[in-house]
């Protein structure tokens, strides 16, 4: 376990995709965390609070959305393992999504398919807040975020086969 490690929530949501890129450039893209605004849709701007723009357990960086719904949030690497998997919290938000759900935690994981592909997955966990909270997380919030992960996965995949 990293130094930054926090329990993460109850299971919610998985999404995953196929790349035709080796998993190495999958992981170019995803340790350099100043590429974000390059394939998430939302995110305009990252400010790198660490001064750090490498993913590392314990690095906190903090993402603008621009346009539409205005906001920010600051997301922590809680784990890092190279080549595998990135588990990333988000501790705040300028939405209320931290005042909505506790310990949310996103596991990205890149699974080699062959030399040339390879699969991307999120997978989401996260504890809503009271017996309300529960009930939006089941008509809304959990459907939100499994139809936001796609367009980010698809984001990542354009820029590791185009190199744009």
């Amino acid at each position: 376990m990293s130094e930054g490690f926090r329990m993460k929530g109850k299971f919610q949501s998985s999404v995953s995709i196929v790349i035709q890129a080796p998993a190495s450039k999958i992981w170019e893209i995803a340790d350099d965390i100043s590429l974000i605004p390059s394939y998430h849709p939302e995110v305009g701007k990252v400010d790198l609070i660490d001064g750090k723009s490498k993913r590392v357990s314990g690095v906190k960086y903090q993402c603008s959305v621009l346009e539409g719904r205005r906001g920010s949030c600051i997301e922590e690497v809680v784990e890092y393992i190279p080549q595998r998997k990135i588990s990333t919290a988000m501790s705040q938000d300028t939405w209320g999504i931290d005042k909505m759900l506790a310990d949310f935690i996103v596991d990205s994981i890149v699974r080699p398919i062959d030399e040339h592909s390879c699969s991307i997955q999120f997978d989401a966990y996260y504890n809503p807040f009271g017996f309300r909270k529960k009930v939006l997380n089941i008509l809304v919030l959990r459907r939100a975020f499994k139809k936001r992960s796609p367009s980010v996965m698809q984001g990542i995949k354009h820029l590791a086969e185009t190199g744009k």
